[in-house]
């Protein structure tokens, strides 16, 4: 009998508790983290196993209320079994809503009196990472992070579980089925090579939106309200996203901050160049 996407994500995570002696989850406050990173913990609650897991957040300062109360829950809720590393750091961060400036940076010292929120307490910040450079966008934080983090563990072999799927996009289907062997562990095609000894893991790739939908239903996981907005905003499943409110894929949605975190819009329009036009014209061909 075929097995569904469940039982085969559970199988695969299954293979990495038995494969890999140091694993932690990056961790957005989306969908499909959220849902990875429960799976994660029914594994490992259901299999009574002596050990936790690191989370990897990294913190854009500005988002929704909705996600800051999301994440604060299911890290509390779950504080037995896992170690946090709730990271603000002034990386670089692309932006697509200024004419003047390619990116900015979330936690800037120099922009202190405009942050939208106050620093949690017990985040890393620049001064943890010995590695962090000013010239560094946020997805090199991210590939540094994990070499961090396995030399920190003394780890043999490090995976990171990352809430990619095929369904998204093109390029994350390409991620998955391009024929790159030598960078798969063990020849699995859901696993993809970062650095020696370290190792991402894609264990959700073949879910359907509405399989992340299913799976929080029918075990009653905790899941970022922000999506029950979207919906009332009629926000189509496959344009619901938590990221950056300044990337180019959520352009479109950016002015909904307006109606759903009216306190938010308030503060982000004096924190980055541009938005309020973007806001106006983004879901239109003015700045396609």
């Amino acid at each position: 009998m075929d097995k569904n996407v469940h039982e085969l994500a559970m199988q695969r995570i299954g293979i990495l508790f038995n494969e890999f002696d140091n694993i932690y989850v990056s961790f957005s406050g989306g969908k499909d983290s959220g849902v990875m990173l429960n799976l994660c913990i029914q594994y490992i609650r259901e299999n009574n196993l002596k050990r936790k897991i690191g989370v990897f957040y990294m913190d854009y300062e500005v988002q929704y209320a909705e996600t800051v109360r999301y994440v604060d829950r299911v890290l509390q809720a779950n504080s037995d079994l896992l170690e946090v590393y709730h990271v603000c750091v002034p990386f670089k961060v692309t932006t697509c809503t200024s004419m003047h400036q390619t990116y900015w940076r979330p936690w800037d010292d120099e922009c202190k009196e405009f942050w939208v929120r106050e620093m949690p307490g017990g985040s890393y910040q620049k001064s943890d990472f010995p590695f962090y450079s000013p010239a560094m966008w946020d997805y090199d934080f991210y590939i540094h992070f994990a070499r961090w983090h396995h030399f920190l563990k003394n780890a043999n072999r490090t995976c990171c579980l990352v809430g990619i799927r095929t369904q998204e996009s093109v390029h994350r289907w390409r991620t998955i089925y391009s024929n790159r062997r030598h960078q798969m562990y063990r020849g699995l095609k859901w696993t993809r090579r970062l650095s020696k000894g370290i190792y991402n893991a894609y264990v959700i790739y073949d879910w359907l939106t509405t399989d992340i939908w299913t799976a929080n239903g029918r075990f009653g996981w905790d899941y970022n309200r922000l999506y029950d907005l979207y919906y009332q905003a009629g926000v189509p499943l496959e344009r619901q996203r938590v990221a950056s409110p300044f990337l180019l894929a959520a352009q479109e949605s950016l002015r909904l901050y307006r109606a759903i975190d009216p306190d938010m819009w308030g503060k982000m329009v004096s924190r980055v160049n541009g938005i309020n036009f973007t806001a106006l014209y983004g879901h239109t061909n003015a700045v396609a």
